[in-house]
């Protein structure tokens, strides 16, 4: 049900923002954000229970509650730049486009870095082991 109202909205949006560009740019680049902030608004819920399923998994299997917060920001930075890079490249930005999704991936990076030496560190115990 969630999907139709997604759907619904982008849908509804792009026509406003098609009919009104002609006339009035500047009331087509308002009706774009609000549709944009609409749907951002719904997947943001969607997204809760997503957290909420990472945050039992995380339980399940022990893994540290502070690494499953990283992964779902590190996804959620992702998702976010690149609808705001969408947004920016709609509006005929292209080169601010690329570079917003240029420093998505530098947050990411640099925010994942306590994953990565989790992970080495856990390999390097393993090694020890054998």
């Amino acid at each position: 049900m969630e999907l139709v109202r997604i759907l619904g909205v982008g849908l509804v949006t792009a026509v406003a923002a098609i009919l009104l560009r002609g006339t009035k740019p500047e009331l087509a680049f308002a009706v774009t954000i609000a549709g944009g902030v609409i749907i951002l608004v719904f997947s943001v819920d969607l997204l809760s229970q997503t957290v909420d399923i990472f945050r039992q998994i995380g339980e399940q299997t022990g893994i540290d509650g502070a690494l499953i917060k990283l992964i779902v920001k590190i996804i959620a930075i992702g998702y976010l730049v690149e609808f705001a890079a969408g947004v920016v490249e709609d509006f005929g930005s292209k080169s601010v486009a690329d570079k917003l999704v240029f420093a998505g991936k530098v947050i990411i990076f640099s925010v994942s870095l306590p994953v990565l030496q989790t992970l080495i560190s856990l390999v390097g115990s393993f090694l020890d082991l054998v």
